[in-house]
């Protein structure tokens, strides 16, 4: 129950991060050496987190009327791995969904990947 709960703030932290548009709490919930990789507009993008968070923090949605509502749709545990798929909507329009794997390295959880596609 613990790891479960720790696995979320993680989550939130990625969440909160995305609406406030805050670079440092983005940062805090993806592990050093994370991926991210999948479909932008029908556009392969194979990268790191770091293009996600600079795009992310040029427009905070917090500073619009916008109802960021993520939610998370699965979630599952085995040891210390884990994945979650959040399911989001964008003030533009686009939707995505994540494929989050996290990874428990003794130093806490974090996202190692982000495996998402865009519609």
């Amino acid at each position: 129950m613990e790891q479960e709960a720790n696995i979320r703030k993680v989550i939130e932290l990625y969440t909160q991060g995305t609406y406030e548009g805050n670079a440092s709490k983005l940062e805090d919930s993806f592990h050093e050496k994370a991926v991210m990789n999948g479909y932008l507009g029908g556009q392969v993008l194979l990268a790191t987190p770091d293009i996600f968070i600079a795009e992310i923090c040029k427009s905070p949605m917090n500073q619009t009327d916008f109802n960021y509502d993520p939610i998370v749709t699965e979630l599952s545990i085995e040891d210390k791995v884990a994945t979650v798929t959040l399911v989001e909507t964008y003030p533009d329009g686009m939707s995505f969904t994540n494929y989050f794997h996290l990874i428990d390295d003794g130093n806490g959880w974090k996202i190692i990947s982000k495996t998402f596609t865009s519609r």
